[in-house]
């Protein structure tokens, strides 16, 4: 099977819950993965994720995201029918990052980017109100999410299957503990 790990906002390929997925998928040759540093500017990250799904020659693929990612990763699943397991899920993230307009650094590269009102309006173009099939995701979440409020993915991912943990954080930290969750799901 084909992964796609898309990772949050500011974050990149290095991140600490894209290399758990990284490590675990190289120990199954028989999947594969893309994980790339995703563009800041959202058109350009969908882009850039949809020509790498064209390239594709098997339909037997699945989407994993952490916050940004996580709503890539909804409007992707949405989009073309496949499963995606959602961490810590940004659901609104035209309104969740108009909080960062302006100069950012990304946390791994040191790159620093500006986020534009235009690239709010890309962000809302991808935002679908309700979801056509639900089942088709899995939702990760901690309640202690400090970045966002996980209550909003808990009633946005009605009729999708939910893990809710206590505490944590909005890096969930112990993804480990969960990427045999979050493969069963994708696989299964």
């Amino acid at each position: 099977m084909h992964f796609i790990y898309l990772h949050g906002f500011g974050s990149s390929a290095a991140s600490f819950k894209a290399q758990l997925v990284r490590k675990a998928i190289d120990a199954k040759p028989e999947h594969s993965l893309f994980l790339v540093d995703l563009p800041f500017a959202p058109k350009e990250a969908m882009s850039l994720i949809e020509a790498h799904i064209e390239t594709l020659e098997s339909d037997n693929w699945a989407v994993i995201g952490s916050s940004l990612g996580g709503f890539y990763t909804t409007y992707i699943c949405e989009k073309y029918t496949k499963k995606g397991a959602l961490i810590n899920p940004a659901v609104r993230a035209h309104q969740l990052l108009s909080a960062r307009l302006g100069s950012n650094e990304n946390y791994h590269t040191g790159q620093v980017f500006e986020l534009t009102e235009q690239h709010l309006q890309q962000l809302k173009v991808m935002y679908l109100p309700q979801l056509a099939h639900p089942e088709n995701l899995l939702l990760l979440t901690q309640t202690g999410d400090e970045v966002l409020d996980y209550q909003e993915g808990v009633d946005y991912y009605q009729g999708s299957e939910q893990v809710i943990i206590d505490g944590g954080n909005h890096g969930f930290d112990d993804y480990e503990d969960y990427l045999t969750t979050t493969f069963n799901f994708l696989i299964g």
